[in-house]
């Protein structure tokens, strides 16, 4: 298998006449290779790197990845909290995580054709970068509309990260290892799982600490843990990674990009999600008929409809490499990517509310409940990373990871439809065995897609195809918010008594207070309402998963 030097990129045009070739050399044995009208280089061995070299890039690559994928989940228990402390309404509190994930998502694209151009560790550098300057904005937030703003200028940097990672990991290690030093990487995606809700609830905790406000906590947390880990992580890479040269196109040139790069589809895309969105989180102050939500959740998936189309016949590049549609398993795995993502942020943030708001606990105890679903995640990924080496080794194919798919969303199916029949008289036991099953299912396909996807791929496509797996994985986290916050705000708004006056704004509620309400048979009724909100959200996801499993079955070797 090739291992990439230089990637070809479709940033230029069709040759007139005939396409030049150029010899690619492997010691003393050379090949040819011709892409359009650019010649380009590739070495049939990965950069040779000794084991240290490979283990502190790995080590700086899990640290920045780290916080980019935390960053999704962190404010998961500390977001109810946030919300009141900010004074913010319903629709704004899932548009704090929906900022960073939609931005995260919608430069996915930009990504791949940009490293092209300026190489894979200038856009990973310049992401880390951006990442650590949102963060800071956070952390200096002083009002709602500030924080979401800031956590979108965040998502940015993060989603550079999260692809940048990928690609320079694949690229430096040999095809046969891949599988074992990814499984850092694959650990490091679950762990973030286990640290985010908890590092959220513990530093928006006021017990612990002589800080005023939720906004000061969250200062301390961005500042005081994203910069220097940032910091620590870069010197790593930039050692790590001297002198290594990858992912630059000779002969490419920001003119070629401009000319040839897929603006107006990146445009469609982005308007589209966007509006969706937008349309969603109006629902609750507008109600569906009113004629700013219809016109909004109409246009927009419309727009999906038409970028869908322009993509197919546009001349230019494509935002999607067409070898990702000409596979049927590349085909499965972004879908299935697409559905499970969605489930696991819908999952995610919405069992955090259930502790803080049904058993009345702080975001600390919150995101101490949440362990059993959060460890279950982690610890999974290990044994399916394992089996997925050995099982590759052994057969040289992805048979393995077909079945860790297939098995994950399997028990991924019966851990939610188990969280549905949670309500608010449950036990505290039931309430830790049925996240830690639903933890299982979701860990064990936080890295088998990947490699299933990457390896159905060419090392020309690896960079494109890398941003264009990652903006499916995005949109589907991203889209799985926005329609929980949907059916959470629907649910919520029919079952609550009438006789119950929202605490706070006009449409915000103090999550945590709501135990104490009086009398009790009020107190019962308005946590019924709650929980019915949120096991609708499971109960919802459970079909979803069903689908991504059924689609599972068709992935080849």
């Amino acid at each position: 298998m090739f291992s990439l030097v230089s990637l070809p990129s479709k940033l230029w045009p069709s040759p007139s006449s005939s396409t030049p070739s150029v010899p690619c050399t492997e010691g003393s044995k050379s090949t040819t290779r011709t892409v359009d009208s650019v010649s380009l280089v590739f070495h049939h061995d990965a950069p040779k790197l000794s084991t240290s070299r490979l283990l502190f890039v790995h080590i700086g690559a899990a640290m920045t990845l780290f916080l980019a994928t935390t960053d999704s989940t962190i404010v998961s228990t500390s977001l109810p909290t946030i919300t009141s402390d900010l004074t913010a309404s319903q629709s704004q509190y899932t548009w704090v995580a929906v900022a960073y994930m939609l931005t995260q998502t919608a430069c996915q694209p930009l990504y791949g054709k940009i490293s092209d151009l300026v190489g894979r560790k200038n856009v990973l550098y310049t992401s880390i970068v951006v990442f650590a300057l949102g963060s800071l904005l956070c952390g200096t937030a002083k009002s709602i509309m500030g924080l979401i703003l800031a956590r979108a200028l965040a998502g940015v940097g993060g989603g550079g990260i999260v692809s940048s990672v990928w690609v320079i990991t694949s690229e430096i290690v040999e095809p046969k290892n891949r599988a074992k030093w990814s499984q850092a990487l694959s650990v490091t995606w679950s762990c973030s799982a286990v640290a985010g809700p908890l590092l959220g609830g513990l530093f928006s905790c006021k017990s612990i600490t002589t800080l005023q406000s939720t906004r000061q906590h969250c200062c301390f947390l961005q500042v005081y843990m994203n910069l220097p880990i940032c910091m620590v992580a870069s010197i790593l890479l930039v050692l790590s990674l001297r002198d290594v040269n990858m992912g630059r196109a000779s002969g490419a040139s920001w003119q070629t990009f401009a000319r040839r790069f897929d603006f107006l589809g990146l445009l469609l895309f982005m308007a589209g999600t966007g509006l969706l969105i937008v349309g969603f989180s109006f629902v609750t102050s507008n109600g569906w008929t009113s004629p700013s939500t219809l016109s909004l959740i109409i246009i927009g998936p419309l727009i999906l409809i038409i970028g869908g189309f322009y993509e197919v016949h546009t001349s230019r590049d494509a935002l999607f490499p067409p070898v990702a549609f000409q596979s049927l398993t590349t085909v499965c795995i972004l879908i299935i990517t697409f559905l499970h993502n969605l489930a696991f942020n819908a999952g995610t943030f919405y069992l955090a509310l259930y502790f803080q708001a049904v058993n009345g606990s702080t975001p600390l105890e919150a995101g101490i409940q949440m362990l059993p679903y959060s460890l279950g995640s982690s610890l999974a990924s290990m044994p399916a990373a394992w089996l997925i080496g050995y099982w590759q080794k052994k057969t040289g194919d992805t048979t393995g990871q077909k079945w860790v798919i297939t098995s994950g969303l399997l028990i991924a199916i019966v851990g939610f439809g188990l969280l549905a029949l949670l309500n608010e008289h449950s036990l505290r036991l039931v309430q830790s065995i049925f996240p830690l099953v639903t933890g299982v299912g979701i860990g064990m396909l936080f890295h088998a897609p990947y490699q299933v996807f990457a390896k159905a791929l060419g090392p020309s496509d690896l960079a494109t195809g890398t941003s264009a797996f990652f903006l499916v994985r995005f949109t589907g986290a991203t889209i799985g918010l926005a329609v929980a916050g949907l059916i959470f705000d629907g649910v919520l708004s029919q079952h609550l008594p009438s006789d119950y006056h929202i605490q706070g704004s006009s449409s915000s509620i103090n999550w945590t207070s709501l135990s104490l309400i009086r009398p009790l048979s009020l107190k019962w009724e308005v946590l019924g309402a709650v929980s019915r909100a949120i096991r609708t959200i499971w109960f919802v996801c459970t079909p979803v998963l069903f689908v991504a499993m059924l689609v599972s079955i068709a992935i080849k070797r």
